[in-house]
């Protein structure tokens, strides 16, 4: 009798844990697109069991689990989830709704990664949420409240500089954020803090710190292109080559990353075309008094008396100048768009981001890169976690595509659906999320 009772206790344990084991996923027959190198793997299965790639490999040698879901994959192009290295978290004070609508505005769109770069109360909270599955939305990396030099906020000493940076460590932030005003004996305090600690920062370019003295201290990315424009001092005329190779040189040899966010900064600067701006068909996934907000905004700085729009279009197509001479001079490129923001739409400012990339030079796979790959090797070491790759081992944060983006950058928005640490969210799942959240905006 105990026996018995033994083995059925055994039974019903076996039971247990099989219904407890993560569930598996199979990509078949799927054209890979790894993002190690420039290549197209064909005719590849890749099977996923809980939030891990488990297997890569030709269909015929792959073995999938009999319980797996199946997904034909055929014809397709299977990608690594994109990340979104210049993000925001829904303002401080959000409903739980809105903070939801915007996390899966950029999964819908195939961003599993977010480094979040304004830090408030209770966002550390939202980043366990979503790691948990509580919320779906992308891994969160997310910058502290932010060193500027002004608002009530103002870091104005360096001893309040060092207090910050190590409460901020104390507390879980991933990165300090650097945002304009920090007076140069502020910013080097934080920066030593930091270095002490074991945090880094990041964003903006202080304009009494200086883009030069910002690379000597090696923030580890400058956001927005911020500060090349100023030392280059070509904001009314071409750039200066020479000028342009020695910063490359700078930037490179200090191993620091730039965040582009090229259609967002002409919005800001007013260089973007307002009747385009208007249209985009993602707005009506946002409140309206959000929209209006950005359009009066908009209006206000580009009717300005002191607005000059010649300046504008110069600042925005040097830009372009600067941002292909960094790629072609081997400087880390992260991608990002500063979503939300002015006309930003989360998850959907990515395919515009990526068009102006290309039209600022860079190919269709190093664009890519900048998303996937270099995105997983900066912030992945820190986190302890591999991402960034369709290859065993990594995060199960992969999109699949009709067609090849390395061909056509545009084919990223031709999905067939995307898969968020292993959740596999078909296209027409993401339709009709997106319907239900146009249908019911305010």
């Amino acid at each position: 009798m105990k026996t018995r009772f033994r083995l059925l206790g055994c039974a019903l344990m076996l039971v247990g844990t099989m219904r407890a084991a993560a569930p598996s996923v199979a990509f078949v027959d799927v054209n890979v697109i790894p993002m190690d190198i420039e290549r197209v793997l064909t005719h590849q299965t890749v099977v996923v069991t809980g939030d891990r790639i488990v297997q890569v490999g030709p269909t015929g040698r792959v073995k999938v689990p009999p319980e797996a879901t199946r997904i034909d994959g055929a014809g397709k192009y299977l990608i690594p989830g994109l990340g979104e290295m210049h993000g925001h978290n829904p303002p401080l004070g959000s409903s739980r709704e809105y903070i939801e609508t915007i996390y899966f505005l950029f999964v819908a769109n195939g961003v599993t990664t977010v480094r979040g770069m304004l830090g408030w109360p209770g966002q550390l909270e939202l980043r366990d949420k979503v790691k948990s599955g509580e919320i779906l939305g992308p891994s969160l990396y997310l910058a502290g409240p932010s060193f500027t030099g002004s608002g009530a906020s103002a870091v104005l000493s360096p001893a309040a500089a060092e207090a910050r940076v190590r409460q901020q460590k104390a507390e879980g932030w991933d990165l300090l954020k650097v945002h304009p005003g920090l007076k140069r004996d502020v910013y080097d305090a934080m920066a030593k803090t930091a270095d002490e600690v074991g945090i880094r920062f990041a964003g903006h370019i202080p304009a009494d710190v200086g883009l030069v003295h910002a690379l000597e201290r090696h923030q580890e990315t400058v956001d927005h292109l911020d500060g090349y424009i100023e030392v280059l001092q070509a904001d009314r005329g071409p750039v200066d080559r020479a000028k342009l190779a020695e910063i490359v040189k700078l930037t490179r040899s200090t191993h620091t990353a730039v965040v582009p966010t090229m259609p967002l900064w002409e919005t800001i600067i007013g260089a973007a075309d307002a009747a385009q701006l208007n249209a985009y068909p993602e707005l009506n996934y946002l409140p309206r008094n959000v929209v209006d907000g950005w359009k009066a905004s908009y209006e206000r700085r580009t009717t300005a008396k002191n607005f000059d729009r010649a300046r504008a279009m110069q600042i925005a197509a040097n830009r372009k100048v600067v941002l292909k001479a960094l790629n072609d001079g081997g400087v880390t490129i992260l991608f990002g768009t500063d979503a939300p923001q002015e006309f930003s739409v989360p998850g959907f400012s990515i395919h515009r981001e990526m068009q102006a990339d290309v039209a600022a030079g860079m190919t269709p796979y190093e664009v890519l890169r900048s998303a996937t790959k270099n995105v997983g090797e900066n912030l992945g070491s820190r986190a302890k976690d591999r991402f960034g790759l369709v290859a065993t081992g990594h995060r199960a944060d992969l999109v699949l595509l009709e067609a090849n983006p390395l061909t056509d950058i545009g084919h990223v928005a031709k999905r067939v659906g995307v898969m968020v640490r292993g959740r596999w969210l078909s296209e027409g799942e993401i339709q009709q999320r997106l319907a239900k959240i146009a249908a019911e905006r305010k």
